[in-house]
């Protein structure tokens, strides 16, 4: 429990994958969007005993959006009232009859809801009441409301009269940020109120089906270059009785650029194993390595998951052995380095299975696989 510097912030390990993370979900978050699956049961009449309480006891004719907050409330009823804000511009009723949709309170047009634009008295002038319901308002294809309100209220005149259909029912519908509507789901719910960021274009170079954990999150903080090296480390002013000499070559200062696999050390290694990645044209850099992945890293090929599971390992092994030599004092040649890379990679594969095709069979004799473990 004592106290130091975090790799990565909390708010961004929760980031889907896609968007530079690892797809953990806040469960406070999570929480919210399952809370937010009662109050669509509640405004979509869904039947069962505590819909029907809550509209009896708790709402008694009266819209779930002008409920007050304040008096005395039960810890979960004041915990769904309080979500309101967050999921107002959400929550949209498309318009069949008109016979259950709040012409004050409900989200039915870009305008809505009326009660923030015309105030509850000239709504009582007029003789309407605060439970009336869109097809309520309407006489003939026309608004029944007072000529005087499109004066003292000009936007009124853009909401269009609403056509309604005897045959069909008002629905509830889910609007997402993008202004597309769709089902409701406790999914699409977090996805709408979760944090965001933008897309990063190596995600499926980090993560996928066959993928080795402990060496996907470190290839995950390379890319995000959060890793501690030495330069991080001195930049924190914890880096006391460190040189800030590459442990691997201890000639050049130790950083992310440097490691993998400018570095003499690391370029050695993945000299010797880069054929049997299948990426024999690839430089020594990381950007350069990754820019050759980069337009297969989405398929589930041979190739694809042989290229990614070697280029993680690499950097796992090259990373480990960086920090042996810098804290354990202990130093292993490359072609150790290399056996290890070799063994994991190797030990992954014999745990999956690929479509026979010609990369196939030969990397699977490259790698002395049985060929009779592709289907």
């Amino acid at each position: 429990m004592s106290r130091g510097k975090a790799k990565v912030a909390w708010e961004v390990v929760c980031l889907p994958k896609k968007e530079g993370s690892i797809g953990i979900r806040r469960l406070d978050h999570f929480n919210k969007a399952l809370m937010v699956s009662r109050i669509w049961k509640l405004l979509s009449l869904k039947e069962s005993l505590w819909v029907k309480w809550i509209r009896v006891y708790k709402l008694r004719n009266r819209s779930f959006w002008e409920i007050p907050y304040r008096g005395k409330m039960s810890w979960g009823w004041r915990k769904l009232l309080k979500l309101r804000p967050m999921i107002r511009d959400f929550i949209w009723s498309s318009i069949g009859d008109g016979s259950k949709v709040s012409m004050w309170f409900d989200m039915w047009c870009n305008s809505c809801p009326l009660y923030n634009i015309i105030s509850a008295r000239d709504i009582a002038r007029a003789g309407f009441s605060l439970a009336s319901k869109v097809r309520e308002c309407i006489q003939e294809g026309l608004w029944s409301w007072l000529n005087d309100w499109l004066v003292k209220y000009p936007i009124l005149n853009s909401i269009q009269v609403p056509v309604l259909n005897d045959a069909k029912s008002d629905v509830l519908e889910w609007r997402k940020s993008d202004g597309s509507y769709t089902s409701f789901s406790v999914q699409r719910v977090w996805d709408t109120i979760r944090p965001r960021d933008i897309e990063v274009p190596w995600y499926n170079l980090v993560w996928f089906s066959s993928c080795i954990p402990r060496h996907d999150v470190n290839m995950w903080l390379i890319m995000k270059k959060i890793l501690k090296t030495q330069d991080t480390l001195s930049s924190w002013d914890v880096a006391d009785g460190l040189m800030n000499v590459c442990p691997l070559c201890e000639t050049q200062p130790d950083s992310h650029e440097h490691l993998f696999f400018d570095c003499s050390f690391s370029f050695q290694i993945w000299s010797r194993i880069k054929q049997f990645a299948g990426l024999m044209g690839s430089g020594s850099s990381l950007d350069s390595i990754v820019s050759i992945l980069m337009p297969i890293a989405k398929r589930k090929s041979f190739k694809s998951c042989i290229g990614k599971l070697t280029l993680v390992a690499a950097a796992y092994f090259v990373w480990q052995e960086s920090n042996f030599r810098l804290f354990k004092h202990s130093k292993r040649s490359v072609q150790e380095v290399v056996d290890c890379i070799m063994s994991s990679v190797r030990l992954k594969l014999l745990s999956c299975h690929f479509k026979k095709s010609k990369d196939a069979v030969l990397f699977s004799r490259l790698w002395e696989l049985l060929v009779s473990m592709l289907k």
